[in-house]
C-alpha cells in the first residue's frame, strides 16, 4: 500500500509547516512499502507554506539524484504515465502510479483527479483514498479531506495513518478540538506508540487550553 502516512518523531505543528509535514510523512511510508508500485523518487517532502500548498515542483526537487544527473522532466514523466493509463483503461495501477507521482511533486489538483480515477476502478483502496484526502487538505479543503478519511475508515476502521491525519485535519484545518481528541483516542487505543502521537496529544491539549471550540455543524 503506497501512500499511507507515517509521521516522523519530530513534528512541526505550526500552520505554516502542516501541509508539508503530512506530505513528507506519507512519502516515507509509500517509499518504504510501495516503491515498486509508484516508481517515484523518495516522496513526501512535506514542507510547505500553509494549508493550501502551492502547486508545482517543490523547491530543491531533484535532490538525491546522483551528482551530475540532469533534473527530472516532470511533464515528460507525466505524459508517459498518462499514456500507460490510457493503454490500460481497466487497470487501476497506472492511474494510481500517476496520482502518486503528481502527489509527490505537489501537483495537488492533478493528483486528486487521478486518485479519483484510480478509485473508480479500486474503490476499496484505503491508502489511495487517504492520499486523496491529504491532497485535498493541501488544497485548503479540510472538509473534503475528512470526507475521504471517513470513507477510508469505513473500509478499515483500524487504518492508523488515516486516524493520525484525521487528528491533524480536525485540529489545524477545522479547529475542531473535540473531533481531534476523538481521533487521537481511537489511534491511541490501537497503537499507543504510533510515531508522533504523544506530540499530537500535547498539541490537542494546547488547543483545548486556548479555548478553541468545534465549528458549528451544517
Amino acid at each position: 500500500m503506497k501512500k499511507e502516512t507515517i509521521i516522523a518523531a519530530i513534528i512541526f505543528f505550526s500552520l505554516g509547516f502542516l501541509a508539508g509535514y503530512i506530505y513528507q510523512a506519507q512519502t516515507s511510508f509509500r517509499t518504504a512499502q510501495q516503491r515498486a508500485v509508484s516508481g517515484v523518487p523518495p516522496l513526501h517532502e512535506e514542507q510547505a507554506g500553509g494549508t493550501a500548498t502551492p502547486s508545482g515542483p517543490p523547491a530543491g526537487m531533484g535532490q538525491g539524484l546522483p551528482e551530475g544527473h540532469p533534473p527530472v522532466d516532470i511533464s515528460a514523466v507525466v505524459k508517459t504515465l498518462e499514456e500507460q493509463a490510457a493503454q490500460n483503461p481497466q487497470d487501476p495501477a497506472p492511474r494510481l502510479k500517476l496520482a502518486n507521482y503528481l502527489y509527490d511533486h505537489r501537483q495537488w489538483q492533478q493528483a486528486t483527479e487521478w486518485y479519483q480515477k484510480a478509485l473508480e476502478l479500486d474503490p476499496r483502496n484505503v491508502s489511495a483514498r487517504t492520499d486523496l484526502g491529504t491532497a485535498y487538505f493541501n488544497l485548503g479543503r479540510p472538509q473534503d479531506a475528512l470526507r475521504e478519511y471517513r470513507q477510508s475508515l469505513a473500509i478499515d476502521p483500524k487504518h492508523e495513518p488515516t486516524l493520525f491525519n484525521s487528528i491533524i485535519v480536525n485540529l489545524e484545518g477545522l479547529h475542531d478540538v473535540a473531533a481531534a481528541e476523538r481521533a487521537w483516542d481511537r489511534l491511541h487505543q490501537l497503537n499507543p506508540s504510533y510515531p508522533g502521537l504523544d506530540n499530537m496529544k500535547s498539541r490537542v491539549q494546547a488547543a483545548r487550553g486556548s479555548g478553541a471550540k468545534a465549528p458549528a455543524r451544517q
